[in-house]
């Protein structure tokens, strides 16, 4: 109902403010046929706003979510909007319209600032309200050792501007309990159905030590749909970088129950088959170009087929352009890519500079394996391995493998496995269109100057 009700609201003051704006610009002199141009542009213009702030969560009334946070939200879904109904009018006028019916800059405009200057202030108000009233709140307990939860824990409490409401602290040692004490962490599972609790706080230290309680804590977050936070020690502030997240001004890496969810997923997936299928044609001269190429100086197949992880560790075989010599590792077996790797040939360097060689990916994209954007896919054999030197390197699994990622824009080639895993957790726990299309452009420059690539 909370939903619906701020789509109805939201629908409304579009409403109010495109036809207030319109009746002023006509008022001042404008054509009166400007009307009869907002009357069939209206009912889009209010579908494209409420798209538009579905797209930037901004309906999203978390309990995890801040006042700025949602603030921010509609004010980035309000500017979308608006240069979208921009768009749609001006491509009406110079194809349908008559000059005398075009609908000034000036309303959309005028509508931008009436939107801007009501929707992020009623989103606050509103937040704000509700947790004044004890709703919008989050239940949530920290797990440690007894000697640091208790300072996080109280940290949290005070100066966290979500809301939180400390249940309790859960020991991960059998000594001396700290206050508020709630259990073991083996009980953890009883107790957060106990204290319905919406949020785990863990610092780091556990899963360092003790990584076996990380695959119960990653399925209890899935079972039972609460967001678990982990307090980076400096080994993992080291590994992954993670400073992109903060509650109460405590650094956090964040585990998400369905990383991807609602508008954000439907319409990734519908961009990815977009943009693979322009692609696959687009790209065809390219395609054919490489593989002449290819057979020209390395006798065999012009694709390579590789079985790699894919999301929950489902394994599919990846397509790509051969870059390599015919049974590059039949000596040496699975090998992590190196500078200057021997096996490369001279035109597979050039194709993996300018990730010409993983084009025919994008029918991985098209058969569900992979998206456009994401971690890239590794080897079963890897994904073992580095699972037991590298604590969250199954985290990397919770959403499709892209054909190009974080680690691709600004990592190199042979970057190692723990500077990849700081870039797919960085990726993963910021998930947005925002990103998604800093990374696409990133991809771009270096598919034009070759930097990053290695």
């Amino acid at each position: 109902m909370r939903v619906i009700a701020a789509i109805l609201a939201d629908a409304v003051l579009v409403i109010y403010a495109y036809v207030g704006c319109t009746v002023a610009r006509v008022a001042l002199g404008a054509p009166p046929e400007m009307i009869d141009t907002l009357a069939r542009c209206l009912l889009p213009f209010v579908a494209i706003h409420i798209a538009c702030m579905a797209a930037f969560e901004s309906y999203d009334f978390g309990k995890n979510r801040s006042e700025a946070d949602l603030a921010f939200s509609a004010a980035m879904g309000v500017i979308a909007a608006s240069f979208a109904s921009f768009a749609l009018a001006t491509f009406a006028i110079l194809y349908y319209a008559p000059e005398t019916q075009v609908i000034g800059r000036s309303v959309f405009a005028a509508a931008l600032a009436i939107e801007l200057a009501i929707l992020p202030g009623w989103r606050v108000w509103y937040t704000a309200d509700r947790r004044k009233r004890g709703d919008l709140q989050c239940r949530v307990i920290a797990v440690g050792q007894p000697d640091n939860i208790a300072d996080i824990a109280r940290e949290l409490q005070e100066y966290s501007r979500v809301g939180h409401v400390v249940a309790g602290c859960v020991s991960s040692k059998n000594e001396t309990p700290p206050p508020d004490f709630l259990g073991h962490i083996g009980e953890i599972d009883a107790i957060v159905e106990r204290h319905n609790v919406d949020e785990i706080l863990v610092v780091g230290e556990v899963f360092a030590r003790n990584p076996e309680y990380l695959p119960g804590i990653v399925d209890l977050c899935e079972r039972r749909n609460i967001v678990v936070h982990i307090v980076p020690t400096f080994y993992h502030a080291m590994v992954s970088r993670l400073d992109l997240y903060e509650i109460g001004g405590l650094p956090l890496i964040q585990i998400k129950p369905r990383p991807l969810s609602g508008p954000y997923a439907f319409v990734k997936r519908g961009m990815d088959i977009s943009c693979a299928l322009a692609g696959l044609v687009l790209a065809a001269p390219i395609l054919l170009a490489a593989a002449i190429a290819i057979r020209i100086e390395s006798p065999g197949p012009v694709f390579y087929r590789q079985t790699r992880s894919g999301k929950k560790g489902r394994a599919f075989d990846i397509v790509k352009l051969r870059t390599m010599r015919v049974d590059a590792e039949k000596e040496t077996g699975p090998v992590w890519a190196a500078k200057d790797d021997p096996r490369v040939t001279r035109v597979g360097a050039f194709l993996r500079a300018k990730r010409i060689d993983e084009i025919p990916q994008m029918w991985n994209i098209l058969k569900g394996d992979m998206s456009l954007v994401g971690p890239r896919p590794e080897r079963p054999h890897f994904i073992a391995k580095f699972s037991t030197e590298l604590p969250f390197f199954p985290l990397r699994l919770r959403v499709r493998p892209g054909v190009t990622a974080l680690s691709h824009v600004w990592g190199r080639y042979d970057s190692t496995p723990a500077d990849r895993l700081r870039y797919d957790l960085a990726y993963i726990a910021n998930l947005s269109f925002r990103l998604d299309l800093r990374i696409l452009i990133g991809t771009v420059k270096i598919v034009l100057t070759g930097r990053g690539a290695r």
